[in-house]
């Protein structure tokens, strides 16, 4: 997958997983909604928990977005199978939005992409002050698949 597929692969998407690690090295994953916007990803949190804390301590994380479509069996070789799938990796700089006005509309942009064209009530400044926004810089992206050959 070019990085170019890549990137369109990741904005397409609308959930993820986020790999965060604590002072000590221990690994954390989240699965998690997000947006992509300007080749940043956004998601939104609560104001505290263990990916906030991890980010606080060490702001490189690996976002992941994967689907697997089916797996393809061969009827005469039993371990002859593969998993028809397309997968993205970005690693970046995590930080949390602190201007009151960027969140939420970085929140609007996250409900209005979920919302998939219907309507809902904006989110104001007041609103947006009950969670955090987080922004992720891709440093790196690459992506991988296995496609049916006529899909390919």
């Amino acid at each position: 997958m070019t990085e170019e597929d890549a990137r369109t692969f990741l904005a397409a998407g609308t959930e993820g997983r986020l790999a965060t690690c604590d002072k000590a090295g221990q690994p954390y994953i989240t699965p998690l909604n997000y947006v992509v916007h300007d080749n940043k990803i956004y998601f939104h949190s609560k104001l505290t928990g263990r990916k906030l804390d991890n980010l606080a301590e060490n702001r490189r994380v690996c976002f992941e977005v994967s689907q697997a479509t089916k797996m393809t069996i061969s009827e005469d070789r039993p371990c002859s199978c593969a998993t028809r799938y397309q997968s993205v990796l970005a690693f970046g700089m995590a930080r949390v939005v602190a201007d009151p006005s960027e969140r939420a509309a970085l929140l609007n942009l996250l409900v209005e992409r979920h919302a998939a064209g219907k309507p809902f009530q904006p989110v104001d400044e007041q609103k947006a002050a009950t969670c955090a926004v987080v922004e992720i810089v891709i440093d790196e992206i690459s992506g991988k698949r296995n496609v049916d050959p006529e899909q390919a």
